[in-house]
């Protein structure tokens, strides 16, 4: 479901496989979790294989851009699809949330 990914600065790449909702949620959260623990404060969350997401994890999302916000890192999202877009259309949070279509924009997004 998660394939993880870090290079030459330290950006971490979360490749998402699959829909985050109901139980894939808490999977979801804890690797997400675990990056932060880990210190990692440059995280892409590459959401082009995630078909559908639910509230919940939109707040696993929204949770880890305010920590990383406060320990002066970023959180950006990568190539969701459209059902995803529409998801963060409808409920603004693309007006917060930094999505960027090409993995090379998503790393730039850190320079």
């Amino acid at each position: 479901m998660f394939d993880i990914t870090t290079d030459a600065q330290n950006t971490v790449i979360v490749h998402v496989q699959g829909k985050i909702i109901g139980n894939t949620v808490a999977q979801f959260r804890t690797e997400i979790e675990q990056q932060l623990q880990n210190g990692n404060n440059k995280l892409i969350v590459d959401l082009k294989n995630v078909p559908l997401l639910d509230s919940t994890a939109l707040g696993v999302i929204i949770v880890a851009l305010q920590v990383l916000q406060r320990a002066g890192g970023k959180l950006v999202l990568l190539n969701p699809q459209k059902a995803v877009s529409s998801i963060l259309d409808i409920t603004r949070l693309s007006s917060i949330l930094e999505v960027y279509e090409t993995e090379e924009a998503a790393r730039n997004a850190f320079s």
